[in-house]
């Protein structure tokens, strides 16, 4: 089962942890950057549960669980993705889990936003 384009409505930037390196010497220079990969559309549902867990656990910082849907493509745990424009403009959302459908036709991002940036 595919998804619809029209349900894709959200704008997402793929990033990534880059370390520069010295090009004489070969060795790290500075801190990481986080480095724009892609940008894709997705549909997003929040995941209200576990939101409530987390404010009924005493969380100071309640960070909200989001699920995003969107074609499959090379992406791993260690990327984050950012919303763009929109409602969620700015927003770091920090992946927790990557699922692929069975047919391969499309993939689920879990991902929690609010606790840190990345």
């Amino acid at each position: 089962m595919s998804l619809a384009a029209g349900e894709m409505v959200h704008r997402l930037r793929v990033e990534e942890l880059v370390q520069a390196t010295d090009p004489e010497y070969g060795g790290p220079v500075g801190n990481p950057q986080w480095t724009p990969v892609a940008e894709v559309w997705a549909k997003r549902t929040n995941t209200l549960r576990a939101t409530a867990e987390a404010l009924a656990s005493g969380t100071t910082i309640a960070p909200v669980q989001v699920r995003f849907d969107m074609r499959p493509r090379a992406l791993t745990a260690v990327m984050r993705l950012v919303g763009v424009k929109g409602d969620h403009d700015g927003v770091i959302y920090d992946i927790q889990n990557i699922g692929v459908s069975n047919d391969r036709s499309e993939m689920a991002v879990i991902c929690t936003s609010g606790a840190n940036n990345g």
